[in-house]
């Protein structure tokens, strides 16, 4: 291929512009957002059958009764969410020790929640 790489594709660049849009939104909302909260897993609880997200809070603190709006990965607006209760939960790793989980139980049931997505609560 010699010493110079291939100059991108329309394809390329379209992904590019798509990418630095992306981060410029999910920039915009760390700087706005009173809360936030990056899911990492989504599961059920197989008693009550409710829907609990497990994550890690970047900004600020869950409250019951917080209105949230679900982004996406691109920092899109997706929905949103009202938050049921929350409960912290420590996990033991034998590398990097104890890490603090955040569970979220939302009011409502949604399927379109993924790990990568975020919970943000605007100023």
């Amino acid at each position: 291929m010699g010493l110079f790489k291939q100059p991108p594709t329309p394809e390329e660049l379209e992904q590019q512009k798509r990418y630095e849009a992306s981060k410029i939104r999910l920039m915009e909302l760390h700087k706005t957002s009173k809360t936030i909260f990056y899911i990492d897993d989504v599961t059920t609880d197989s008693t009550s059958h409710q829907q609990i997200l497990i994550g890690e809070m970047g900004i600020g603190q869950l409250q019951p009764g917080d209105i949230l709006e679900i982004y996406s990965c691109e920092g899109l607006s997706i929905g949103t969410m009202t938050v049921d209760k929350w409960e912290e939960q420590a996990e033991r790793h034998a590398i990097i020790g104890n890490i603090n989980r955040i569970l979220c139980y939302p009011k409502e049931t949604w399927d379109g929640y993924v790990p990568g997505q975020l919970l943000a609560k605007s100023k």
